[in-house]
């Protein structure tokens, strides 16, 4: 198993390797920085958790081979301790029928147990104890899987409803369940992500608009001699050089592997696919390139293309969509690729003809070792209503997956587009253009193409501040409306099994609410970003326990990393030895900008969701400036507010 990670630039990548299922090596790597081993074992397992990560696994591994080279990073094994097994007391027939009778209504496969009765009783009660054990687990996951909305994987929910069935043969139906979560959830994450890109492609356009008006309202005062470009001139200047595309392959001329930028966020994804590229069936097949919207994979789908043509001119290489895709002719039309290209995988939902024949038409080329190479906006297990053997032949390949550029690597695209068309631009230009666009590739060529633009109609040269003048907001965001408080602050009364969202900008108000909580001498927790030894200068806290909230090593104070399945083992390790009293957090930006706000919010259900369970008070100390206002909405609304005087 293979974990890559990228977070502010800063690459770092594990290896796991796993023999039966156990592992038995692992290695670990920051920069130059590399650890092997247990600790590294525990560092590939927290990039993990992380919603950002690319994982993937490989099958075909020389494994001894790999552990006789990394020796060092080979897992010491506990001694094993030999106890006799303990033959549990035979349990009565009749209580053993009784049960079975009632997990037959309910729809549990006993036959595990029947075929045992008539024979040595110690057997039968083994057997017994085995599938009430696994009925207890398949209860419990039979409720999870009812609270989840598994519209579009109604196919993957009934398929888990019927394993849940006959839990002594399907033991990790947890995980199965729990996989499918993580599916519906990046389902949901897209599509809001979606919506996103139709405002923002909107917003795009009416930034064009504001351009050409600019231009058309200022063309007379700037160069009275030069003629007044038309309303047509100034909308094609803004749309930037038309791509040119090849008939026969459907491959734009411009998207090469030449022209593709590679940084941190994609150096994965570029290699595999050059990797594929340059030997076609050979190394992954199918490769599947996944990404957010206009982040590079399409250009990479149709590198490949190029690539092949390049070393073999007569390959056959052809590119589709499957947004508007016909499962009529399919094959006769694909039939001889030895490269088929298909993009908008994602566009496949609900398709159950056109899923039929893509599946057959990539088992054909598959068979004959021809290269398939697809993109879609997300995995194809979270794409709803997609069929269980198309993801099954999808991910039995690889799955690279694209981040948002850097910094850096925004600034090198710009570059790179000023380039192609002959331009000397300010660095500070194009610094200040990569700051206004984060994740997005196209709508950063959108502001460069508008800064061009304008400068060349208008006669102007590219300077800062024309780019300024150019990109500035149009108008500026309106201010938050005030809300009224959900709770009073002033005359709020903690609750043991409630969980408070404490906005104020400095964590003062949390420190004396969780002085307060802890006042009848209670224990309490404290995980922050503020240095522990500041915090006991500031707050009178002596039973309460402080961690500070750092990726800092070698502090005398005790520290943990902002690693978000670390900080739920803590807190959960405590709230087991102390029943009652406060556990407050501070520093949720701060685990945002480590993780992703969709991983943070999902960490904060889960501690939500365990402190109403028991007694504990949790707080969670928030400046609301510091997150964006959906994102605090969405906070708000699962804990109960307290907004500091």
């Amino acid at each position: 198993m293979r974990t890559v990670r990228v977070k502010d630039g800063v690459r770092s990548e594990g290896i796991i390797l796993l023999r039966a299922g156990n592992p038995e090596a692992s290695l670990h790597q920051v920069r130059e920085a590399q650890e092997r081993g247990r600790t590294a074992l525990k560092k590939v397992w927290q990039d993990s958790y992380d919603d950002e990560a690319t994982i993937e696994l490989h099958a075909r591994v020389d494994m001894d081979s790999l552990v006789k080279e990394y020796a060092d990073a080979i897992l010491e094994r506990p001694a094993k301790v030999l106890k006799r097994a303990k033959v549990p007391q035979a349990i009565d027939r009749k209580e053993i029928e009784s049960r079975i009778a009632t997990w037959k209504e309910k729809g549990f496969d006993v036959s595990s147990v029947e075929s045992q009765l008539d024979g040595d009783p110690n057997v039968a009660t083994a057997a017994y104890l085995a599938l009430l054990e696994a009925v207890r687990k398949a209860e419990a996951v039979q409720d999870t899987l009812d609270g989840l909305d598994t519209t579009g994987f109604e196919s993957r929910a009934l398929a888990l409803r019927t394993k849940i069935k006959d839990p002594v043969h399907h033991p990790d139906i947890d995980a199965e369940v729990e996989s499918l979560r993580d599916a519906i959830d990046s389902h949901a994450r897209m599509e809001a992500r979606r919506e996103l890109e139709v405002a923002r492609e909107r917003d795009s356009q009416e930034r064009n608009k504001k351009v050409l008006e600019l231009v058309l309202r200022h063309k007379d005062t700037s160069r009275p001699e030069a003629p007044a470009p038309s309303r047509e001139e100034v909308a094609r200047a803004l749309e930037g050089p038309v791509p040119t595309r090849d008939e026969a392959t459907n491959l734009i001329d411009e998207y090469t592997f030449d022209s593709f930028v590679v940084g941190e966020s994609n150096r994965f994804a570029h290699g595999a696919a050059l990797a594929v590229a340059r030997q076609p069936g050979k190394s992954y097949n199918p490769l599947v390139l996944t990404s957010g919207p206009a982040l590079g994979k399409t250009h990479l789908l149709h590198a490949v293309g190029h690539q092949i043509r390049a070393q073999r001119r007569d390959a056959k290489v052809l590119y589709l969509s499957c947004a508007g895709l016909a499962s009529a002719g399919l094959r006769d039309r694909t039939r001889g690729t030895d490269c088929l290209l298909l993009d908008d995988l994602q566009s496949l939902s609900g398709k159950g003809t056109l899923q039929e024949e893509i599946l057959r038409v990539l088992d054909a080329l598959l068979s004959e070792g021809k290269q398939v190479v697809l993109a879609s906006d997300r995995p194809p297990k979270a794409i709803a209503e997609l069929d269980d053997r198309l993801v099954s032949r999808l991910e039995s390949g690889l799955v690279a997956n694209l981040q948002p550029p850097d910094l850096e690597t925004r600034v090198q695209i710009l570059r790179r587009r000023a380039q192609e068309r002959r331009l000397s631009v300010d660095p500070e230009v194009l610094a200040y253009i990569a700051h206004l666009v984060e994740d997005n590739v196209r709508e950063l060529g959108g502001a460069f193409n508008r800064v061009v633009a304008f400068s060349t109609l208008m006669g102007r040269s590219i300077t800062p501040d024309l780019a300024k003048e150019v990109l500035r907001e149009p108008t500026p965001e309106p201010p938050r409306v005030p809300r009224e408080p959900a709770v009073s602050p002033a005359t709020a009364e903690l609750q043991g099994g409630h969980s408070y969202l404490v906005e104020e900008d400095r964590p003062e108000h949390a420190y004396s609410l969780l002085a307060k909580a802890v006042g009848g001498g209670d224990a309490g927790l404290l995980i922050t970003r503020t240095n522990p030894k500041r915090v006991r200068e500031q707050a009178p806290l002596p039973s309460v326990k402080v961690l500070w909230l750092t990726d800092r090593e070698g502090s005398r104070e005790e520290t943990i990393a902002p690693a978000l399945e670390r900080i739920v083992y803590e807190i959960e390790q405590y709230m087991s030895k102390h029943p009652r009293g406060a556990v407050m957090l501070d520093g949720v930006e701060y685990l945002v900008s480590n993780n992703s706000f969709d991983a943070v919010l999902k960490f904060v259900r889960r501690l939500v969701d365990t402190v109403s369970e028991g007694h504990v008070t949790f707080l969670i100390s928030l400046g609301p400036a510091t997150v964006k206002e959906q994102e605090l909405k969405m906070l708000e609304r699962e804990m109960d507010v307290i907004r500091a005087p």
